[in-house]
């Protein structure tokens, strides 16, 4: 940019009117060596379109690199520069053909020569240019990356997996199988203290007696009991316990279910039977698994 502003600067003072110019910074060099190539347009006062320099341009010539288009504007008028590095690998002389601006303004064509580099008798063959060592890139290596962190948390997950299942083998082991009937019984007695239906919860009290029923149900005789209706529970265990016991859990089903969605209102008397009747049941269902 520096450059380019200087150039703009020279060329202000010692021209007139809209100009376009092409320069090279020398029009000799060896084969492989770079050499920058610039087109300048000065004073434009009218929209252009700037010339699309590419290698099919230059005959011989290979483009390396280009840079973006420096703009400067100077009141009215707009200057432009954009500079390129060129270079050619066979001796000759090469032509860098004119450009044109708006189908107007025209730069000068310039001329490349380049040479062959001069080899004497007892010489030794070199490289132009000593062989250069790629930088290190981290992303050179992503393949090798990504399966080292996939291995990595593979054996994080398996560690964590083998030691959450020795504690979970150590804690069965340790913690010993409590009865369905001591867990049935205890919150039965759990619920009498709560005095329930003694403070109007009477709904509450026999969904609560009916729910711990159908759980003990479902480890002393495997049924899926809170999924199940009164009437296909008392047929899942007719064939399993003493006819007496069924009628009686029945009884205490259905009392539960009327509560709790015919909002029937059981008297005192019938509160006291059914949790009675729910203790009677456990235990003796209970005896008779013992005796088996």
């Amino acid at each position: 940019m520096k450059k380019f502003l200087i150039f703009i600067i020279l060329v202000s003072h010692f021209s007139f009117g809209e100009n376009f110019k092409s320069q090279i910074d020398t029009n000799a060099i060896l084969i492989g060596q770079q050499v920058k190539f610039s087109l300048l347009a000065s004073n434009i006062s009218s929209e252009i379109v700037w010339p699309s320099v590419t290698d099919s341009i230059f005959d011989g010539v290979e483009l390396i690199s280009s840079s973006d288009i420096d703009t400067l504007i100077e009141g009215s008028n707009m200057s432009f520069f954009q500079e390129f590095i060129i270079t050619a690998w066979d001796s000759g002389v090469y032509y860098i053909p004119s450009f044109s601006l708006n189908g107007q303004l025209k730069s000068e064509g310039v001329l490349l020569n380049v040479f062959s580099i001069q080899i004497k008798e007892n010489d030794i063959l070199r490289d132009i240019k000593s062989q250069i060592k790629p930088k290190f890139n981290l992303l050179d290596y992503w393949i090798w990356i990504v399966i080292i962190l996939i291995i990595f948390c593979l054996i994080l997950i398996l560690k964590k997996y083998l030691k959450k299942d020795k504690a979970d083998n150590k804690i069965i082991k340790n913690v010993p199988t409590i009865e369905p009937d001591i867990i049935a019984l205890e919150l039965l007695e759990n619920l009498e203290k709560d005095q329930l239906w003694q403070s109007g919860k009477i709904k509450q009290y026999h969904s609560r007696i009916s729910e711990i029923i159908r759980s003990y149900i479902e480890e002393r005789f495997k049924i899926i009991a809170l999924e199940l209706t009164t009437d296909e529970i008392i047929t899942n265990i007719s064939n399993k316990t003493l006819s007496k016991n069924i009628k009686e859990l029945y009884k205490i089903l259905v009392r539960a279910d009327l509560a709790k969605f015919a909002k029937s209102k059981p008297i005192d008397t019938e509160n006291e039977e059914s949790m009675r009747i729910a203790k009677k049941f456990i235990k003796q269902t209970t005896e008779i698994k013992n005796d088996e």
